[in-house]
């Protein structure tokens, strides 16, 4: 048995800090929680969908505020297939970060 829950929270908006090593959005709301598709400097509202003792993960609803790094993706699966996990973040941010 994982330790790991699925949860069904109501929506929650929360600034993001960082990016975690798989491209996530980290917010932190008490609990650390990682939002897919999130952005450092964006104010996101997101869903909580599974919930682990030290971070929660959290699927993204909108974005409120978007980051200035943030461009349209190019490919048409962005998002869908998971090959690309940070299309959506301008390339020279891509090499900074």
């Amino acid at each position: 048995m994982g330790r790991h829950r699925a949860v069904v929270s109501e929506p929650v908006v929360g600034r993001v800090d960082a990016l975690n090593h798989d491209g996530w959005g980290v917010v932190r709301a008490g609990k650390t929680v990682f939002v897919a598709g999130a952005l450092p400097g964006e104010t996101v509202e997101y869903l909580v969908r599974r919930s682990e003792r030290s971070h929660d993960e959290a699927q993204l609803l909108r974005v409120i505020e978007a980051a200035p790094d943030r461009v349209a993706p190019r490919c048409a699966h962005f998002g869908t297939c998971g090959g690309c996990s940070l299309q959506h973040l301008a390339p020279e941010s891509q090499l900074r970060i």
